[in-house]
């Protein structure tokens, strides 16, 4: 027999309960008594208290993750359901994601490579992120400018003097020419101006055709120069503390045997 919604008088019969019931989630707790009664009851079934203000029991957080029954309507037949396959496939994917992310927590906790690694990750795609919606760019300057080969008084440090009329010179036997550039901080870096040739005789010798950038995570990228005196800007990608500068291609000149390059500033998100 259901119960009712008045409550007991002192003259009403009520069954002496002696053991407390277990909390459910959606229980209602009793305020006076701590007894927790099912959500369908108005009047505590321990005191007879009423239930308006009771506090409800909450439902565990890993159980909302769990796919939820529907009661089998009353008078009906337990029936094989359709999609059994599809739910029980469901139910296996949610439990690996669970697991799958309690060991993720843990060894981001626990492993402190592992930490290290996803801390780095998250760096650099917020990075990325930023680079994407902030176009605000700053030149840098390397610290470090060294090169594999240089012609006598032409050294590495002419192509970042800021001054128009000097230029590094290096002969492209018996390897292809480099600069080595150290900005002693990570950068990351966008874009870049280039010069290229002897600015006052271009094809006295040759002119860088493509840049090879190399960095030291061994990631690469190319810059193609077109063959003019007037500065070119073009998109460089990396993220890094160095970079190498390799001039594998050139557009070449009429005599020597030599490549210049004029100027290149580098620029990166502020």
């Amino acid at each position: 027999m259901q119960p009712t919604d008045q409550k007991p008088t002192a003259g009403t019969h009520r069954p002496r309960l002696t053991e407390r019931r277990t909390p459910q989630p959606g229980d209602l707790i009793c305020g006076q008594c701590g007894e927790a009664n099912p959500p369908t009851r108005k009047f505590c079934a321990r005191c007879g208290s009423a239930l308006v203000e009771a506090a409800v029991v909450p439902e565990k957080w890993w159980r909302k993750l769990l796919p939820r029954r529907k009661p089998p309507e009353a008078g009906s037949r337990p029936t094989r359901r359709v999609g059994t396959v599809r739910r029980r496939v469901g139910q296996v994917l949610r439990w690996s994601f669970v697991v799958a992310l309690l060991g993720a927590i843990g060894a981001y906790g626990l492993v402190p490579s592992f930490r290290g690694l996803v801390n780095t990750r998250a760096t650099s795609i917020a990075k990325d992120v930023k680079g994407l919606f902030g176009t605000d760019l700053t030149p840098v300057r390397p610290t470090g400018i060294t090169a594999t080969a240089e012609s006598p008084g032409q050294g590495p440090g002419l192509a970042f003097d800021n001054a128009t009329n000097t230029f590094w010179l290096a002969p492209v036997e018996p390897r292809p020419p480099a600069l080595v550039l150290d900005f002693g901080r990570e950068v990351d870096l966008r874009e870049a101006i280039v010069r290229v040739g002897n600015p006052a005789d271009l094809q006295a010798a040759h002119r860088p055709k493509k840049l090879h950038l190399v960095y030291p995570t061994g990631r690469t990228f190319d810059v193609d120069l077109a063959d003019t005196p007037d500065p070119q800007t073009v998109r460089v990608e990396g993220v890094a503390t160095s970079v190498e500068v390799h001039v594998t291609e050139w557009h070449r000149s009429l005599r020597g045997n030599e490549v210049a390059l004029a100027e290149i500033e580098f620029f990166a998100v502020r």
